[in-house]
């Protein structure tokens, strides 16, 4: 999470793009995943700039200001990152 003052600079991509490459070329990742609320365009949309996949939503899995609301789960294998050039 970024303070509103400081989304839509690229903080959120700079960031995921470190923790991808760290997590595949320094730790040996096989696979990473991620998720977010499913009325989170951005994140959504982030996740998929960093060349996740969408893999699933899971259904009301969260109970949040009085309603449940789904979740998204995004994913990524050290191939495809490698593939697609990591600091795309």
């Amino acid at each position: 999470m970024f303070h509103p003052d400081q989304q839509g600079r690229g903080y959120a991509a700079e960031a995921g793009r470190a923790v991808l490459e760290l997590g595949f070329e320094t730790f040996g990742l096989h696979r990473v995943y991620g998720s977010c609320d499913a009325r989170n365009a951005a994140s959504a949309r982030l996740m998929e700039r960093l060349g996740m996949r969408l893999e699933g939503t899971l259904r009301e899995t969260e109970y949040v200001k009085g309603a449940w609301c789904d979740e998204l789960i995004y994913a990524i294998l050290a191939d495809e990152w490698r593939a697609r050039g990591s600091s795309s």
